[in-house]
C-alpha cells in the first residue's frame, strides 16, 4: 500500500507541473496562469498522499488506508465535475478547455487504481497477534 500511495503523490505531481507548462490559448510551451489551480490542487493532494505514505511505513495502516480512502474521495468530488465542466465548455466550442480536460481528468484516471487498493484493504481485516 505504501508504494501505492507514494506512486500516486508523484503522479500528481508530475501532472500538476505538466498543467502550468503549456498555455492552450497561445500554443505555446511556457508558463500558464490560468492553470495555478491545478498545480496548487495536484500537489496539495500529492503532499496529503505522500502523508499517508508516511502514516503507513510508521505502523499507522489503519488510519492510512481510512485516511486515503477519505481523501480521494475528496479528489474525486472535485475534479470530476470541473472536468465534466471543462470538456462541457471544450464541446460547446471553447477549444482551449481541451488541455484543462485532459489534465483533470488525468488526475481522476491516475487516482483510480490508488482508490481500488484502498477499498480493497478497507474489505481486510488486520488482525492483532494473540
Amino acid at each position: 500500500m505504501n508504494r501505492h500511495f507514494i506512486f500516486h503523490g508523484g503522479f500528481l505531481t508530475l501532472v500538476g507541473i505538466l498543467s502550468v507548462l503549456y498555455n492552450p490559448h497561445t500554443g505555446l510551451l511556457g508558463f500558464n496562469p490560468d492553470a495555478k489551480s491545478g498545480l496548487i490542487v495536484s500537489g496539495a493532494f500529492a503532499l496529503i498522499s505522500f502523508f499517508w505514505a508516511f502514516l503507513y511505513s510508521r505502523q499507522a495502516h489503519r488510519v492510512a488506508v481510512i485516511g486515503g480512502f477519505i481523501t480521494t474521495i475528496l479528489l474525486f468530488a472535485g475534479t470530476i465535475p470541473r472536468a465534466f465542466s471543462a470538456w462541457t465548455a471544450y464541446a460547446g466550442g471553447d477549444t482551449a478547455k481541451w488541455f484543462a480536460g485532459t489534465t483533470i481528468s488525468l488526475v481522476v484516471i491516475g487516482s483510480i487504481p490508488l482508490f481500488a487498493s484502498l477499498c480493497r484493504s478497507l474489505r481486510t481485516r488486520v488482525r492483532s497477534p494473540e
